[in-house]
């Protein structure tokens, strides 16, 4: 009997020992979870409501179970040392005035209160303009052109106000053959010549910060915009603009034979 029980004793031994080295602690959660499996990305968008920024995270990998997952910031904050993110669906977010914008600081991934992998960022560093809005295009007949407007809420803003705009357009029929113009104003002028005549045209626009201190990604694009072309009507050779004025002149001694 004391050698069943010692057999025993053995065995339940073995079987705690190898449970333990296999990561599983006594509430179900791996102790060992791989740090490259919680990867995640960040960006920023300042004055999004009123003075209250905004920072949104999510994981890279869209198979990781995030159900017990939290996220933390800390540093570079005011008047608190660390802030919690709140959770919808798989995003991460925080809404706070409470981001000096000078200075790093750092996301800590946690289960279960433990820290698991984190990342440093600097908030002015990440930032992802809003869309551009509100896309306008003017036909102007004398000029032969067209004149692109849009509207951004940046130019209202303290913070990110120089933007890069890259304006994209194609023939509707051509899906893949888009053109794209960067500028640093809100209005692009398209001329006339250079387009399809009787074409159906649609335009749209996206932004990026356009400064040292402010850097980050492409906003999304804008609702798209459409407008058609004018048609042109041939010519007869002989009504070009030398025998127009040779009529205009004909004209002129024919109303006034006097002269």
């Amino acid at each position: 009997m004391m050698i069943l029980g010692t057999t025993f004793g053995m065995v339940f031994y073995l079987l705690q020992a190898v449970s333990g080295e296999s990561g599983y602690a006594q509430n179900g959660e791996f102790e060992d979870a791989e740090l490259d499996d919680y990867s995640f990305s960040c960006y920023s968008q300042l004055e999004v409501d009123g003075t209250q920024h905004l920072l949104t995270c999510a994981f890279d990998d869209p198979d990781v179970n995030i159900t017990n997952l939290e996220l933390e910031i800390c540093g570079a904050l005011l008047n608190v040392k660390c802030l919690t993110f709140d959770k919808l669906h798989e995003m991460y977010f925080i809404k706070t005035k409470k981001f000096l914008l000078i200075g790093e600081s750092e996301i800590h991934v946690k289960l279960g209160g433990k820290s698991i992998t984190s990342k440093k960022l600097n908030i002015v560093k990440i930032v992802k303009p809003e869309a551009p809005f509100d896309i306008r295009v003017i036909y102007r007949e004398g000029a032969n052109d067209f004149l692109v407007t849009f509207n951004t809420s940046h130019s209202q803003k303290k913070y990110v106000k120089e933007l890069m705009h890259e304006v994209a357009y194609r023939q509707e029929k051509n899906e893949n053959d888009w053109m794209h113009v960067n500028i640093s104003s809100t209005k692009l002028t398209l001329l006339q010549r250079k387009l399809q005549p009787d074409a159906m045209y649609e335009i749209k626009v996206r932004s990026i910060p356009n400064a040292n201190y402010f850097q980050g990604f492409w906003s999304e694009w804008s609702p798209t915009f459409h407008f058609r072309t004018p048609e042109i009507t041939e010519l007869n050779p002989l009504c070009g603009p030398a025998s127009l004025i040779i009529r205009r002149l004909w004209n002129n001694c024919a109303r006034n034979p006097k002269r």
